[in-house]
């Protein structure tokens, strides 16, 4: 067997595709069963339709969902398009985050925290919640990274993150609340932003409220404009926050850099 440093670098990238498809198999368990208060462990994976469970080689990821035709292999009911979308989407994000952060610390926590976020993007679209049992961990986890890890962000900004984004986050919550009687940002919005401050740091937690407004008042045009959205249409704030904090991944100067262009 060569050396590791000898493996041809084209090699490593679909390497970490493959590992990010597999975990996006695991992701699309988490989406599907945490809103519904279901565990993620057992039982083992089943066709939602029949509840037959699924043999191993009717569970790989993309390849399976291609030979089966988008079908279930005992009841033929069709499988949800969204499940290779996410294995494909965190395929490509790991690899590309691969590519991007190479062999460092960073790696690991990037790819830890984006399947995180893609979970919450698919889920706050479908069921508009942020499920605690991936923000009440990640707080922690964010904590015990800038701790351990001699990456930024250390732990007093990741402190910083949690509790002055986060309360920032709450104090809006409150205000807009107290003063519409209405409900804007719902606490699942709140505790998403902890658990970014936590793992990406003060700056980055503001930055990503910044770039996840401007995210969401694209989404809410949109909706106005082709779907007959209204004042009150709620519109799931938790995939602009994702999104923009998987942006930040790539690009952890993006809101100095646009600041310094205006």
């Amino acid at each position: 067997m060569p050396p590791l440093t000898e493996i041809p670098w084209g090699v490593w990238v679909v390497a970490a595709f493959t590992f990010g498809a597999v975990i996006g198999s695991f992701l699309n368990v988490v989406i599907y069963r945490l809103p519904r208060d279901q565990s993620i462990v057992r039982p083992a994976s089943r066709c939602p339709a029949c509840a037959q469970p699924i043999a191993c080689w009717a569970n790989v990821p993309l390849l399976s969902y291609l030979a089966l035709r988008g079908r279930c292999f005992h009841c033929k009911a069709r499988i949800s398009a969204r499940y290779p979308a996410v294995e494909a989407l965190t395929g490509l994000l790991f690899a590309a985050l691969f590519v991007y952060w190479g062999f460092t610390p960073q790696l690991p926590v990037t790819w830890l925290l984006s399947a995180a976020l893609i979970a919450v993007i698919f889920i706050d679209v479908e069921h508009q919640i942020i499920p605690n049992a991936i923000t009440f961990p990640g707080i922690p986890l964010g904590l015990a990274c800038a701790w351990l890890l001699p990456i930024p962000p250390d732990i007093v900004d990741a402190l910083f993150g949690l509790f002055i984004a986060g309360g920032m986050m709450w104090a809006i919550a409150a205000v807009y609340e107290w003063s519409t009687g209405r409900v804007g940002l719902g606490m699942g919005d709140v505790k998403l932003v902890a658990m970014l401050g936590c793992f990406l740091g003060l700056q980055a937690a503001l930055g990503i409220l910044v770039i996840g407004s401007l995210l969401g008042l694209g989404q809410a045009l949109v909706m106005i404009a082709f779907r007959g959205a209204g004042r009150l249409t709620r519109i799931p704030f938790g995939p602009a926050l994702a999104v923009a904090g998987i942006v930040h991944l790539f690009d952890p100067d993006i809101l100095p850099r646009m600041l310094g262009q205006l």
